[in-house]
């Protein structure tokens, strides 16, 4: 199993580790995150089991992170160590399904005592729910597929959507919560095409809708569109349609189709 410990204070995500035997738990690599986008990162790259967080840490809570991780990862078990003891966040942590709460400073007899409850409960539920693998495999193929589907289609409607906006893969790879080569890979593999192709494409589609259909000036077109560099605008349009924007609205505005 892996786990992962989550504290923006290295000195102390750093002791735990250290303090607890972890493969007396079937715990065989720990990996240290210090805010939750790290935390997210590693999840996507690893099958962790168990994730030890504080609550508190920059650019996003613990308990929005369990939020997140019960979404995609709904097995993974949480116990939280923190130092607020306030009733709240612990009612907040588990309505989110956390295992345990741990206050700091640490009580590593009371931790061990989580850890070896939580590792039993997690290798019974395996025990009662094991499908045999050849069952588990078809439906995994066709959920990857189902997922890549999902992750496409929601790229795409958020582009559509923002298609004024400066677009970014690294941007667009948060809205989904994948890293970027995964979200590259996936929208590669789907459509044929890569995510900068297809946002260059559709802002091209809307440019020849709008010139062909409105009187609005080319300039105005092409901040629509998401090109707030006229020049770079006429550029990119006649190296994908061989006429500038003036020539194609012309063109349509004479009833003859664009080369």
């Amino acid at each position: 199993m892996k786990a992962i410990l989550i504290d923006d204070e290295a000195v102390a995500v750093s002791a735990l580790k250290r303090r607890v035997d972890w493969e007396k738990y079937g715990i065989d690599q720990v990996f240290i995150a210090n805010s939750m986008e790290e935390a997210k990162q590693i999840f996507q790259e690893n099958d962790i089991q168990v994730m030890l967080s504080d609550i508190e840490m920059p650019n996003g809570s613990g308990l929005e992170l369990l939020e997140w991780v019960k979404t995609y990862y709904p097995a993974v078990e949480c116990v939280y160590v923190t130092c607020h003891p306030e009733y709240e966040y612990i009612r907040k942590a588990l309505q989110l399904g956390s295992a345990d709460y741990l206050l700091k400073p640490i009580d590593y007899d009371e931790l061990n005592q989580i850890l070896e409850r939580l590792v039993e409960r997690m290798r019974s539920r395996h025990q009662q729910e094991l499908i045999p693998p050849q069952v588990m495999q078809r439906f995994l193929d066709g959920g990857r597929d189902s997922f890549n589907d999902d992750v496409v289609r929601n790229v795409m409607g958020y582009i559509r959507e923002h298609i004024q906006d400066r677009l970014s893969i690294p941007g667009l790879a948060k809205e989904v919560y994948l890293s970027e080569q995964q979200l590259m890979r996936i929208f590669k593999k789907v459509t044929g095409v890569s995510v900068l192709e297809y946002i260059t494409n559709e802002r091209l589609r809307l440019a020849r809708e709008l010139l062909a259909g409105t009187d609005y000036p080319i300039r105005q077109v092409a901040d629509a569109v998401g090109y707030g560099n006229y020049s770079y605008f006429i550029k990119v349009f006649r190296t994908n349609t061989g006429m500038t924007p003036k020539e194609y609205r012309r063109e349509r505005r004479q009833g003859t189709q664009p080369k």
